[in-house]
């Protein structure tokens, strides 16, 4: 039985990560756990902090952040040899490092995702979503905005430019077809896109770079879809919180350049998120673009709804299990256009609007709580 749990914590962009850790280590306190957080504070782990989890000596160690590896490809849990939990809110593809510790139990917040851990024989794999705290309110202040979105500009087009340059043009054709396999099909994940892609083209396997291939796919998909929300409405004002994404050296345009054109846009600099929520307690909707997890779990759905404002969000299995018609609203894979027939009719129809968000966030309240996820994984640790 878990009596105590070391988390190891570090920046994130939008402070996500910290808030999470926070969130967790009380709901674990709330069951009767004992907890220790460890925040690095973008620096390595000292051996001052190693050894303040020593003297803590833990059952387990947790991390939301990615954790390299220390000496020899070795991990911190290989050294101490306890359990680490790797707590991913990411897509498995970047994580696949931590399958090599004999120690390591992952984590995802996409069933795919598990389900592909399992099929490489990873039997230290579970499903874990993203969650709330209990205790968040939705606020009583007058809903000021409209629509909101929170979010990274990924520049894809600049993107695509870069790997088309770099790339033989029979692997750029592969990310093409990926692209379109990806997009048009709710049940294809970006590996199995990608898989599928590589398949039919009849290359040499033991030639590709996959890790570069699926992060072009992933950002790329990621961007246009986020874009392609945003500009399909055009007639109610979107404001947009968020910078350009630092991970593409290639990137050039932002927000105010892909939706230069749309008046009804106003772009803000980005937001802690904190300050997220404070934002979700003054809005009516809240835009979340997820095509990444198609069957899985993101914080903006669970945010939006704890904090009063209705979601509109990917088309996604596993969110339409969870809420059914009670809740966010679901736009097309491929077509956000789609969305605005039912946004226009709940702007018109506040008592509508109210009932949904009502629903909707009385199931996350029930099912979707760090608490309740604390209790989910007794039968792992």
């Amino acid at each position: 039985m878990l009596k105590k749990i070391c988390f190891i914590v570090n920046y994130n962009l939008y402070e996500s990560k910290r808030h999470f850790t926070l969130k967790l280590a009380e709901a674990f306190e709330r069951a009767g756990v004992k907890t220790k957080v460890i925040d690095v504070d973008e620096n390595s782990l000292s051996a001052d902090l190693v050894q303040q989890l020593k003297r803590f000596a833990p059952d387990l160690t947790a991390s939301f952040n990615t954790l390299l590896p220390m000496a020899d490809n070795r991990f911190l849990c290989d050294f101490l040899q306890i359990p680490h939990w790797s707590i991913l809110v990411d897509p498995l593809f970047y994580s696949l490092q931590y399958l090599r510790s004999p120690y390591s139990w992952i984590s995802c917040v996409d069933r795919a995702d598990v389900d592909y851990l399992k099929g490489m024989g990873f039997e230290r794999g579970f499903f874990f979503p993203h969650a709330i705290e209990q205790e968040l309110e939705p606020g009583y202040e007058k809903r000021t905005f409209e629509v909101v979105f929170f979010g990274t500009c990924y520049d894809y087009e600049s993107l695509r430019t870069s790997w088309q340059a770099r790339l033989p043009k029979e692997v750029s054709k592969v990310l093409d077809d990926a692209i379109e396999l990806f997009s048009s099909d709710i049940h294809v994940s970006l590996a199995d896109a990608l898989a599928q892609a590589w398949g039919r083209s009849k290359l040499d396997p033991a030639q590709a770079d996959f890790p570069s291939l699926f992060y072009y796919l992933d950002n790329y998909t990621r961007g246009k879809d986020r874009v392609d929300l945003i500009r399909a409405i055009q007639d109610v004002p979107v404001h947009v919180f968020g910078d350009l994404s630092r991970d593409n050296v290639a990137a050039i345009l932002g927000w105010r350049q892909y939706l230069k054109n749309q008046k009804n846009v106003t772009v803000h600099p980005s937001v802690l998120y904190g300050e997220a929520l404070q934002i979700l307690k003054k809005s009516k909707f809240c835009l979340n673009s997820m095509p990444f997890f198609k069957n899985g779990s993101h914080e903006r759905v669970l945010m939006g709804l704890a904090c009063g404002a209705l979601p509109i969000t990917t088309e996604n299995v596993y969110y339409q299990e969870e809420f059914g018609n009670k809740g966010p609203l679901f736009y097309p894979l491929g077509n956000p256009v789609a969305l605005n027939p039912s946004l226009q009719h709940l702007l018109a129809d506040e008592t509508a609007r109210e009932a949904l968000v009502s629903s909707g966030r009385e199931i996350v309240m029930q099912r979707d709580t760090w608490d309740e996820r604390v209790k989910s994984i007794s039968s792992y640790f």
